[in-house]
């Protein structure tokens, strides 16, 4: 399967823009100006690695707000200067890309609201799920709301999937972005629905965005069960059809199995992963959406990064061969001599120390002749980096800052650290 994107050497956050008050108004976290300036401070941070962004909330009232429409902008997150939000939105997207960001939406296929646009017409449509006795099933409560689930299959057959995907992508150019998150792509079964049809709907959903050149993301790897019964272990007919997942659920032989290029994060869900410290051996993304609520915090930022997402792109440029121990004595190794272990959170390559604890200097993946360099204690930690000289620049959040030139003959280097600062090194 051939995405848009390679979803492996990408870093992939959310962005909160708002959530209905439940007065009648939005809750609100960025406009659409304040999450430019969060953009541009992450892409000084992270010295311009690929991101893509997805805001949540940025239809109607925000978050989980009308679906199953997303046909409006929120107008709360409008600049003053613009005459729409949609004008704001698209100023957005088009101001992000300069920072090395993609900007697309988070939404929702599988909910339906009493108070969405749609929500009659799917009535008399039989398009929203029924339990067995014919009375609407309710799937959950979110922000005091109670939603309901669509009947996929019912949906795609009669072209009213085709008819709101279509509609999006006529409002924000969804094709050019080329990728979207859909949140909690569940099935369910009720009267006259299966599981298995729903799953294959599904799929078909998922081709047809595909077919209009936008890649789908999740939350989550859906592995149901025929008896409805939702679980997070076994086989998935998703993997291999959405390339990155937001909560990752993984055991070790999923790790060895699928190849961050075919599933990639994300990060492992601590409240629903058994094997937590699979995250040291494999890393994950530094999901963002908590850090950019407020003003960000470049040190928590920086620590988040440099210690998740920074050895997750240096590793998945390298095969997983196999895992050695048991415990948090397990090493995993990878092609090109690198091991990576639990105990010490370390990362070894020939030998040579790029990681351990939350102390770090290694290639940056995304870039020629640069290491990345960070520790989070006051430390001089030498490390081997194959050059008789190089410059030591500063990362703030408004760009590097010249520090110095070091020479060795050896090319061994002690990194001046101080605590939570982090070094741009060009190699010479």
């Amino acid at each position: 399967m051939k995405f848009k994107f390679d979803y492996s050497k990408t870093i992939m956050m959310k962005l909160d823009i708002g959530i209905p008050d439940n007065k009648g108004g939005c809750k609100l976290f960025n406009t659409f100006s304040e999450a430019l300036e969060k953009i541009k401070i992450v892409d000084a941070l992270t010295l311009g690695v690929p991101k893509i962004i997805y805001l949540v909330g940025w239809q109607y009232l925000g978050h989980d707000d009308k679906y199953p429409a997303f046909f409006e902008v929120n107008g709360y997150a409008k600049r003053e200067e613009d005459k729409t939000a949609l004008d704001s939105l698209l100023w957005l997207i088009e101001e992000a890309e300069k920072y090395h960001t993609t900007v697309s939406f988070h939404i929702n296929f599988s909910d339906a609201y009493p108070k969405s646009p749609l929500w009659n017409e799917y009535i008399e449509n039989d398009l929203i799920l029924r339990r067995k006795t014919g009375g609407l099933k309710p799937t959950g409560t979110w922000n005091g709301r109670t939603a309901y689930q669509v009947r996929f299959k019912e949906e795609f057959e009669k072209g009213f999937f085709q008819k709101r995907f279509d509609k999006l992508c006529e409002l924000v150019p969804l094709k050019e972005i080329g990728t979207v998150h859909v949140d909690a792509f569940f099935v369910r079964r009720g009267k006259n629905t299966t599981i298995k049809e729903e799953k294959l709907y599904r799929k078909k959903m998922i081709e047809y965005c595909m077919s209009k050149g936008v890649d789908v993301t999740s939350e989550f790897i859906y592995r149901e069960k025929n008896c409805g019964f939702r679980s997070h272990k076994g086989e998935s007919d998703m993997i291999g059809l959405i390339p990155a997942i937001w909560n990752l659920v993984l055991t070790e032989k999923d790790c060895l199995r699928y190849p961050p290029q075919v599933l990639a994060g994300g990060a492992l869900n601590m409240d629903l992963q058994r094997d937590k410290n699979l995250r040291y051996l494999f890393y994950e993304n530094t999901g963002g959406e908590n850090l950019f609520n407020n003003k960000i915090d470049a040190d928590t930022f920086l620590n988040d990064f440099a210690t998740r997402s920074l050895p997750y792109l240096f590793l998945n440029q390298y095969k997983r061969k196999e895992i050695i121990g048991k415990g948090k004595n397990r090493i995993a190794h990878f092609e090109g001599d690198i091991t990576t272990s639990v105990k010490d959170k370390s990362i070894i390559r020939n030998g040579e120390v790029l990681k351990v604890e939350n102390t770090v200097c290694m290639p940056a993946a995304w870039l020629e002749n640069t290491y990345f360099a960070y520790s989070d204690e006051k430390t001089d930690r030498e490390f081997f980096i194959p050059s008789s000289e190089i410059e030591l620049h500063f990362i703030k959040k408004d760009g590097t800052l010249f520090y110095k030139s070091i020479k060795s003959k050896n090319e061994r280097y002690s990194i001046p650290f101080s605590e939570g600062n982090a070094y741009m090194i060009k190699v010479r």
